[in-house]
């Protein structure tokens, strides 16, 4: 217990530049000696100073090397500047390690397999932290980065799997390749905001919530000229939380983070991107912040285990397919200032079962809900009366068919939309008014169970393809007696020639 208080006095110390006392030989504290900035001090797992293989390139040149009442002292006849490549390299049995703050660079391999090291702080002075710096070493449980760290190298901290926490302080720039590859215990990281470059496989089987604050998730990764967002390659985050330093979410930036289970936006972000966390396969929770204004076409898309989406009060539009596939989601309200739900946005939401849509809401695309199985009634200045419908200037946009098996269409119709009643397998009939002059394409398509269409139209109305396409075998069209041929030689409506016959309304 008194080590662990120690080495915590010491990482307090260090940041007002390494002047930590030491004890003297009755183990009181002694106010004479003093880590200074021509000085490195450190402590070993046994209790024995390190063998040193370089005591050049360090900024002076080296004078003494001590190891007295458990602290190794290292002395220079000038200030450390540099920790040269390899210094400490395989020192397995250094625990902790105090750098001045003198020290501007950290070189390639400084502390490579120094597989005892728990412990380090890099003092503010310090602007580049070498390749392959704190390679291996595997006990390393605790880094502060100084605030003045423009770059870090690549693999700096590969294989660190004991890193619990890192904060990459806002100057940092630039983060190589396999930064922080293999750190498999990660509690959390954040990402400064002046992070413009992140290399490959940067946090490969990186776990825990990341924080970003990095404009790099600003950018759009659509095309295949397009920046690589390859620093995401392998990552196990179940935490996303985007910082207020964030404008705007780019093109694709997350998608197929399949091991993300939450995202929290900030309230500084103001749209989302198209595909931007397309496929999150295992994405439950999402929290849209107040500054959104427009969630992208296929934003959510795919996002088969979402159940809770929170959406900010100042979404204006939600885009063509933005939460389509999202199986798992229940319920849904719709914020009041959302003007447009684009074509197929909630489309195979098959366990949706309520949506909450605003006044405020003047458009709503093709199929928005099409393939919504569960979905039992709308809330809306469109619904119907019965709350099955969504009728929009006439236009039957969309359908709840949950537990209906036959169904009756409200005489204010007078288009039924594309892909209206998409795959509404329960429905076995269905009456169409006579004052339908349009119906869709798809309209009724995949309506498996469906046995019975009664159409009162005397004249057939304008049809599309695929209308009545994949219904139930030997699916019957009832028409007005005087029709029948009419409807049987229209166009469209001849493709089910064979099923059409005459009823008497």
């Amino acid at each position: 217990m008194k080590n662990k208080l120690l080495i915590l006095t010491l990482m307090c110390a260090i940041t007002t530049g390494c002047s930590e006392l030491f004890s003297d030989n009755d183990g009181n504290k002694n106010n004479s000696i003093y880590c200074a900035n021509n000085e490195i001090i450190y402590i070993t797992k046994y209790g024995f100073p390190i063998q040193l293989s370089v005591t050049d390139g360090f900024g002076g040149n080296f004078v003494t090397h001590t190891y007295e009442n458990g602290y190794g002292k290292i002395i220079f006849d000038n200030d450390v500047v540099t920790i040269p490549t390899n210094a400490f390299k395989d020192c397995v049995t250094i625990t902790t390690i105090y750098l001045p703050d003198s020290v501007i660079t950290i070189g390639n391999g400084a502390f490579y397999d120094c597989n005892s090291l728990t412990s380090v702080t890099i003092p503010n002075s310090v602007t580049t932290i070498g390749e392959e710096v704190f390679h291996d070493c595997d006990s390393l449980t605790n880094v502060a980065i100084g605030d003045n760290v423009t770059t870090i190298g690549n693999s700096a901290f590969r294989g660190c799997y004991n890193l619990t926490n890192v904060v990459i302080p806002d100057r940092v720039t630039e983060i190589g390749d396999s930064a922080f590859r293999g750190c498999s215990y990660f509690s959390s990281v954040t990402i400064g905001n002046s992070v413009t470059s992140i290399g490959n496989d940067a946090f490969y089987g990186c776990t825990g919530e990341l924080i970003i604050n990095s404009k790099i998730i600003e950018r759009n990764y659509e095309y295949d000229d397009s920046p690589s967002n390859s620093w995401l390659n392998g990552v196990k985050f179940t935490k996303l939380t985007i910082g207020d330093s964030i404008k705007k979410i780019g093109v694709k930036v997350f998608q197929d983070c399949s091991s993300l289970t939450s995202v929290t936006i900030g309230d500084n972000v103001k749209t989302i991107g198209d595909a931007s966390f397309q496929s999150c396969s295992n994405l439950k929770s999402v929290t849209i912040g107040n500054s959104v204004t427009s969630i992208g076409g296929v934003a959510f898309a795919s996002c088969s285990n979402l159940t809770n989406v929170t959406i900010g009060k100042n979404v204006i539009t939600i885009d063509d397919l933005a939460f389509s596939g999202c199986s798992s989601l229940i319920s849904l309200t719709i914020p009041d200032r959302v003007t447009m739900i684009g074509w197929h946005t909630f489309r195979n939401c098959n366990n949706l079962t309520s949506v909450t849509i605003p006044d405020s809401v003047t458009t709503i695309g093709e199929a928005a809900f099409a393939n919504c199985g569960s979905l039992q009634e709308f809330k809306s200045k469109f619904a119907s009366e019965d709350g099955r419908c969504l009728i929009i200037d006439g236009v039957l946009n969309s359908f709840a068919p949950a537990g209906l098996t036959e169904y009756t269409i409200p005489d204010s119709v007078t288009t039924i939309g594309g892909f209206a009643f998409h795959c509404c397998i329960s429905l076995t009939s269905v009456t169409i008014p006579d004052g339908v002059t349009t119906i869709g394409r798809w309209a009724f398509d995949g309506c498996s169970s469906l046995t019975s269409v009664y159409c009162k139209a005397t004249t057939p109305p304008a049809g599309d393809s695929h209308m009545f396409s994949d219904n139930a075998s030997g699916r019957k069209i009832y028409v007005p007696m005087e029709s029948v041929e009419a409807y049987k030689s229209a166009e469209w409506w001849s493709e089910y020639a064979s099923d059409i016959e005459g009823y008497n309304f």
